[in-house]
């Protein structure tokens, strides 16, 4: 028992011994943290005083005061305004800094009062942006929906339009077949060029007055009728006949035969389109490019730097300033020049590019010249069935012939439309059909069922 109290004893004494020394280190590094604070190297006053409590085992006034005081000239008001707190908590009236922290603790309660009234302001300035920013996607969006619905609206009514034209085509086929010739079918093809009656009259046309067939013997190619050569195979290029001429070449030239095999067009020209509506584009040996008729007779005095074939009567030309206009087959310009890129007239319309800021982005024309939408698209295509596909960010979407969009550009991806009326599309790795109104569907169980993303 004497030996257990003797223990304590010394215990006590150890401890009694250690902290008087840790006292003493205390109060002789306090002026040092005070000296570094003067010469206001505040991050290694407040260095210093951390080791003074960590002494002390705990924090008192003068080195909270000292710590307050540098961190506040740090403008480290968080760490001041700890401090601050830990000072007035050892009830410090005594202390000769008293008067000086009740100074700082009122800047500090001045600050952070001026913080929170500015966290409210900038919180309630968020929630007013929100709010207007809501406001104004909720127009935007219910004026998209209005455009939207006016579009479907628009192109309901003109489904009375496509009715009457399918009734006048209906009516210049049957009168093609009464009149029973060769050139009353062409001109019913020349004049419908994407009407439902198309294919139609071009197999009944080539059933009644079938064309030599291109055929190929021995790397050369001929024309036969029966099986028999009809045009000896001598070309090493041929197309199928059309407006009842082939376009065929040799040696890198290119002209035109007739059925019978006769060169109506001498192979004179470097590049040559078929003909179709009585002309053909082709470039000569000076790098002119214009249009033929089929006497090979030019169609107008104007020469081109570049020529696209006829389609639906109209056929694209390159001015001096590198920029596309159309003509029609009499040579008349009927789209100006003022296009950086062009396809061909599609169901009456063209996808046509300008450059806009060093980048082309397109748009849509009718055959009239009259622009269907601005230049926005970063791609358009062709138009199936009064709908086309156009690509703007990466993403796709629908426009109608009018130009409006049936959908948004948010889909990874469209195909084409197929002879169902469906298009497969992509979005967020989901695999849909799409409808030309822009409705989804799926397939089920060889069904279309419509559903949402």
């Amino acid at each position: 028992m004497k030996r257990a109290i003797y223990l304590l004893l010394a215990s006590s004494l150890s401890l009694s011994v250690c902290a008087q020394n840790n006292d003493a280190k205390a109060r002789g590094l306090y002026p040092k943290a005070l000296d570094l604070f003067n010469a206001k190297e505040y991050k290694a006053a407040i260095n210093k005083v951390n080791e003074i409590d960590k002494l002390l085992g705990k924090g008192n006034a003068r080195t909270n005061y000292l710590r307050t005081k540098a961190a506040y000239a740090l403008n480290d008001y968080n760490l001041a305004q700890s401090a601050c707190k830990a000072y007035f908590e050892s009830m410090p009236k005594q202390d000769k800094g008293y008067y000086e922290m009740v100074g700082i603790k009122e800047s500090l309660m001045a600050y952070f009062q001026a913080q929170m009234k500015k966290r409210q302001e900038d919180a309630a300035a968020w929630e007013a942006q929100e709010a207007d920013r809501k406001a104004r996607e909720a127009a935007e969006e219910a004026s998209r929906q209005a455009q939207m619905k006016a579009a479907a609206e628009r192109r309901a009514a003109y489904a009375s339009v496509l009715e009457a034209q399918d009734k006048r085509e209906a009516e210049a086929f049957a009168n093609a077949q009464k009149t029973g010739t060769k050139a009353a079918f062409q001109e019913f093809i020349y004049d419908y060029p994407y009407g439902k009656k198309l294919t139609e009259a071009k197999r009944e046309m080539n059933k009644k007055w079938p064309s030599p067939v291109r055929t190929l013997k021995n790397g050369k190619y001929g024309y036969t009728v029966n099986g028999k050569f009809v045009v000896k195979p001598k070309y090493e290029y041929a197309t199928d006949f059309s407006d009842g001429l082939a376009r065929v070449g040799k040696e890198g030239k290119y002209g035109y035969i007739n059925e019978n095999g006769e060169e109506v067009v001498p192979l004179q020209y470097t590049a040559a389109s078929s003909f179709n509506y009585g002309v053909a584009a082709v470039k000569d040996q000076n790098g002119e490019a214009y249009f033929i008729l089929p006497s090979g007779a030019r169609l107008q005095d104007a020469t081109y730097l570049d020529t696209k074939s006829f389609k639906e009567g109209l056929a694209a030309c390159q001015d001096e300033n590198y920029l596309y206009g159309f003509v029609d087959n009499k040579g008349k310009l009927v789209v100006q020049h003022k296009f950086n890129t062009v396809s061909w007239f599609n169901e009456g319309i063209c996808a046509v590019g300008k450059n806009v800021n060093g980048k082309t982005l397109y748009g849509y024309i009718d055959n009239k010249g009259n622009q269907l939408c601005d230049f926005i698209y970063d791609e358009a295509k062709d138009f199936q069935g009064g709908v086309a596909r156009v690509k703007t960010n990466g993403k796709y979407g629908l426009v109608d012939r009018f130009g409006s969009p049936i959908t948004c550009c948010d889909y990874d991806y469209i195909s084409e439309f197929k002879a169902d009326g469906y298009a497969l599309a992509k979005r967020s790795n989901l695999e849909v059909y799409i409808d030309k109104e822009g409705q989804l569907w799926a397939k089920v169980n060889g069904k279309y069922v419509t559903v949402k993303f």
